[in-house]
């Protein structure tokens, strides 16, 4: 039994056969440049402006479209984010241990 992937030579697909897609600026695309991740419906992302934490759920997909993202709630500091995800979701999720206790806003140059 082999669990390596297959090597895909078609540049147009990722390893995993699915298309390769470029990331998106806006906030509510489903690739977002600025997302940090996901769990579920659930994601969050750093704002455009690197200045706050987003916490968003996802719309339900649109043949057209895709799916987009609506914000549920902006943070600056991981224990609002934490309160903000205990009153959508119920309960905490482990990846939000992995964030500093306040998002520093980064330099446009970066």
């Amino acid at each position: 039994m082999s669990f390596s992937k297959s090597v895909n030579n078609n540049l147009d697909r990722g390893p995993d056969s699915g298309p390769l897609s470029q990331t998106d600026h806006r906030e509510t695309a489903d690739n977002y440049n600025g997302e940090l991740f996901r769990r579920g419906v659930y994601r969050v992302s750093v704002c455009r402006d690197g200045i706050q934490w987003l916490f968003q759920r996802q719309r339900s997909q649109f043949p057209a479209g895709g799916a987009a993202w609506d914000t549920l709630g902006y943070c600056v500091s991981k224990s609002g984010l934490t309160r903000l995800v205990r009153a959508h979701i119920g309960f905490d999720i482990p990846e939000l241990d992995g964030l500093p206790e306040h998002l520093q806003r980064r330099c446009r140059d970066e």
